[in-house]
């Protein structure tokens, strides 16, 4: 279990940058037409394309493309891209997106409705890069981050088959969270009250994470994280998510570029 320090900021501008990100999440959701984005991560700083944990569970788009005759090709591309390398992060704050849905709407027949979506939802990351099994110290990791929360309602088109923000995404909360330097494994999700949705389909969060400070590792060696998850907390821990990627032979003995 991982230990945080955290100071909640609440706080409705939005800086020109994070909009630009914003717009770049809106178009990789309705591309993909899922809140559990299947392509890469949204990214601010990175020195290569990163996906999400998702992308290579069984649920996921990976195990489905290997099984085409452009294997070799996909396995290539995207074969190994969990990890978040950012060399560039003296003097900036690089930043990473997650997201969900979900429905602020009251259950009608139930007379239910989710009070905290901290309840519903597992969001997680590893706090090192490791290769082969073994982890690599040489690189810089999160010390202090601020993760923030932004909502959008969604709806259906095109017959109901793609998903559609209605509007932009608005800043609801953000948490300063200091990490603990022994942690490794991140959980991550923070308190969210749903917002009531203005549409039938409902609403799509989105979580900023934004690094404010690392702990350095050797020197000119870039920041390193890894394995970013979200998910229902019905789909299992997220140990039990990881062993249904770790095992994939094609993950297996990648060279480590640093």
């Amino acid at each position: 279990m991982n230990r945080v320090l955290f100071l909640l900021l609440i706080s409705f501008h939005i800086y020109a940058d994070d909009k630009k990100d914003l717009s770049e999440l809106v178009k990789k959701i309705e591309k993909y037409n899922e809140a559990f984005i299947s392509g890469p991560m949204i990214t601010n700083e990175s020195d290569e394309v990163v996906r999400t944990v998702n992308y290579y569970t069984k649920e996921g788009d990976f195990k489905k493309l290997i099984e085409l005759k452009e294997r070799a090709e996909i396995i290539e591309r995207s074969g190994d891209r969990r990890r978040w390398f950012v060399s560039n992060w003296q003097g900036k704050q690089p930043a990473i997106y997650v997201s969900a849905s979900y429905n602020g709407n009251y259950d009608l027949e139930n007379k239910i409705q989710s009070k905290d979506l901290k309840n519903d939802y597992l969001f997680y990351f590893k706090n090192y890069c490791e290769f082969d099994g073994k982890i690599d110290t040489r690189y810089a990791r999160i010390k202090k981050m601020k993760l923030t929360y932004y909502d959008a309602p969604y709806t259906a088109v095109n017959n109901m088959m793609n998903i559609k923000i209605v509007g932009k995404f608005k800043k609801i909360i953000s948490y300063d969270i200091e990490l603990i330097e022994e942690d490794k494994i991140i959980d991550a999700m923070q308190s969210f009250l749903p917002v009531k949705s203005t549409t039938w389909f409902g609403n799509i969060f989105a979580i900023q994470l934004k690094v404010l400070e690392v702990y350095p590792g050797e020197q000119n060696m870039p920041l390193c994280t890894s394995d970013y998850y979200m998910g229902y907390k019905e789909w299992g821990s997220y140990e039990e998510i990881l062993k249904q990627i770790d095992e994939l032979p094609e993950l297996k003995g990648k060279r480590n570029p640093y």
